[in-house]
């Protein structure tokens, strides 16, 4: 006998059924597989799907591009119709278990309304300078040179030094992944920042940060990377806002579990998942007929691997679908 966590919750509830969920799985793994809905209104379609500035959407390192190179990047799109660039997701991307996927980005200029869509995307593999600080309960030395704020850098420089420090608390950042580089979360000297002007790098002009009371050491280190290379392509929509709702809501818009053939605990699964408390479905291992059918549905099926494959939590983000005349976006987290 299969139980969601709701039921189970029902019959733990009940102090006189101490036997009732003698059929279920144990509590500590009822959440393994998290369906999360909450519904959206594409009455007036906003962001995350709709930019009126898109160099406010951040690269995908921990130093963005400048507001400066992203507006060149937006200028050639629309002169030329297309642009080709580097770890910049103009075209917004959720995360998707191990990689990520597009989903519809639309964009406002002059009063009209634009499609941006991937033409072509490829990886590239590129040698970077990466520098990183790594923290120590080392006392520094008399002679020892230290940094402390105001840095005296330039402003280049001052910005991978920050980036570095938040970067020591930082866990897993979605799309900036889980760096490794001897434990430590690094800052990559990207196309948009210049290694031969800085002073971090082949090694730093001082042997520790200071800041708060704390002392961290720099650490740098050259090695190859894997670089998104996209290329985005414009299309004019219309300058109506009434026809670009319309239009940007089938774009969207990805399933209609309405008129779907879902089988009676399909539809119980997605009751759960949008129900107001707790708005979301859990089960544990392995996968019950009901939720199985429901991520069928939403397309994720296809793409999740058995949960023993998973180290770390994974996402499937952002996919959006019809149910009983209402709009849901729906998100799998699966925590092995």
């Amino acid at each position: 006998m299969y139980c969601s966590r709701r039921r189970a919750l029902q019959l733990l509830g009940a102090s006189t059924v101490m036997t009732s969920t003698s059929g279920c799985l144990s509590p500590g793994s009822l959440d393994e597989y998290a369906l999360i809905a909450d519904e959206l209104d594409l009455s007036s379609v906003g962001r995350p799907y709709l930019w009126s500035d898109p160099t406010e959407i951040r690269a995908v390192t921990r130093v963005d591009f400048t507001t400066e190179m992203k507006t060149q990047y937006v200028s050639e799109l629309f002169d030329q119709g297309s642009v080709t660039v580097k770890q910049w997701p103009l075209v917004r991307r959720a995360q998707w278990g191990k990689t990520t996927r597009p989903y519809p980005t639309f964009l406002k200029r002059n009063d009209r309304f634009y499609h941006v869509q991937i033409a072509d995307e490829r990886q590239l593999e590129r040698d970077r300078w990466h520098f990183a600080v790594e923290r120590t309960d080392e006392t520094p030395p008399d002679d020892a040179t230290i940094e402390t704020r105001p840095f005296d850098l330039s402003t280049q420089d001052e910005r991978v030094l920050d980036a570095a420090l938040d970067a020591v608390y930082a866990g897993n950042d979605g799309f900036l992944g889980d760096p490794e580089f001897d434990e430590l979360q690094t800052v990559e000297f990207h196309h948009g920042l210049d290694p031969d002007a800085s002073d971090l790098i082949p090694s730093a002009q001082f042997d520790f940060v200071e800041v708060n009371e704390e002392y961290f050491r720099p650490v740098t280190e050259q090695r190859s990377v894997q670089v998104p290379e996209w290329t985005y392509t414009v299309t004019g929509v219309t300058q109506s806002p009434s026809e670009f709702n319309e239009y940007a809501r089938t774009e969207i818009v990805e399933h209609d579990l309405t008129v779907s053939s879902l089988s009676e605990s399909a539809r119980s699964v997605i009751d759960d998942a949008i129900s107001d408390d707790p708005r979301r479905y859990e089960e544990g291992s392995p996968l019950s007929d009901g939720l199985s059918e429901v991520l069928e549905a939403l397309g994720i099926a296809g793409d999740l691997e058995p949960i023993d494959s998973y180290e770390d939590r994974v996402d499937f983000r952002n996919v959006v679908a019809e149910y009983e005349d209402a709009i849901y976006r729906f998100d799998l987290i699966v925590t092995p």
